[in-house]
């Protein structure tokens, strides 16, 4: 019920306008997004570097429906790539089809994300695609088979483990050698298309995992449960996995016990370092799928640390899709 309510009051402008001039919810923001420019997310990076932890950005957007805009991002991309090579920093990107045009045109989406592969390849850097809602599981999965074949050590994918097609979609993924980022999942769904129920879900996400232990290509398991992440580990030294072959995904300002606790055993782990001015739709992406944790984890007084750094953007809301 939750995840619905906040999937809706995603989609409601007026709220999204109110929402983002709230205190409560800006230092909710602080402390899961670096900033709303892209030298924020950069000097984010740079501090979790310094803390032996890499990076993953990911400019946020989804669902444009503006071409120009889709081109925009794209761009985007690419100068973030380009910088990445001439800082030295451990980080990567992660980015969403339908923030490129998937909702406007296939050959649209497919050519700004050829660009955004070329590049990548180009700086030696890597791409990594994001599972959306199910209605593009299979459009997603598709336009990465045909990129994956031109740039098979530039770009991996993202999978939900809560849909009940996953099985079959990590078999199809590992076939081709594929890098995959393995999260449980948290999108409103059907009870047709997913589970629902929370012991579900987790079996689910805990079978794919040691599927990917085992017999993966580089697997990165994105969860902040010490459980699953207990299971991995003791699956890779059962199976003489070395502990640098996989590695832990994490989002940025969640558990950060937890993280240092997996540094200190010399296990890899990643921060999904989210930045832009279209942060109000992340925040209630991270509070829809674990509210709990997310609460937990907010720094006070973190909105008006960032304020003292930069002004509000103006008219932010209004640009939302």
């Amino acid at each position: 019920m939750i995840r619905k309510l906040l999937s809706l009051i995603a989609r409601q402008r007026w709220l999204r306008k109110m929402a983002m001039s709230t205190p409560i919810l800006r230092d909710m923001a602080w402390s899961f997004v670096a900033g709303e420019s892209q030298e924020e997310g950069f000097d984010a990076v740079r501090t979790l570097n310094a803390r032996g932890i890499a990076g993953t950005m990911n400019f946020i957007g989804t669902h444009v429906r503006d071409p120009q805009e889709a081109v925009r991002a794209a761009d985007t991309a690419i100068k973030c790539l380009v910088r990445i090579q001439a800082t030295g920093l451990n980080t990567h990107l992660s980015l969403k089809l339908t923030q490129i045009g998937l909702d406007i045109d296939q050959g649209l989406c497919r050519r700004e994300l050829g660009r955004v592969l070329a590049t990548a390849s180009a700086c030696g850097n890597f791409v990594r695609i994001d599972m959306e809602e199910s209605a593009y599981t299979e459009e997603t999965l598709r336009i990465f088979e045909e990129v994956h074949a031109q740039y098979p050590d530039s770009v991996g994918i993202v999978l939900q483990s809560y849909l009940k097609r996953n099985p079959a979609d990590l078999e199809r993924v590992m076939a081709l050698g594929a890098g995959v980022r393995i999260v449980k999942g948290g999108y409103w769904e059907s009870s047709v298309v997913a589970f629902r129920k929370k012991a579900e879900v987790d079996a689910a996400f805990l079978r794919d995992v040691e599927n990917l232990i085992l017999r993966g290509k580089s697997p990165a398991i994105a969860t902040h449960d010490p459980v699953v992440m207990e299971r991995a580990i003791a699956l890779a030294e059962t199976a003489g996995i070395d502990k640098t072959a996989f590695e832990f995904q994490v989002l940025y300002g969640v558990g950060e016990d937890l993280v240092e606790s997996l540094l200190q055993r010399g296990l890899k782990v990643r921060s999904y370092v989210p930045y832009g001015t279209h942060w109000y739709e992340y925040v209630l992406g991270c509070v829809r799928r674990d509210p709990g944790r997310v609460f937990r984890s907010i720094r006070p007084g973190s909105a008006s640390r960032m304020e003292e750094h930069r002004p509000v953007s103006a008219g932010t809301s209004e640009r939302l899709p």
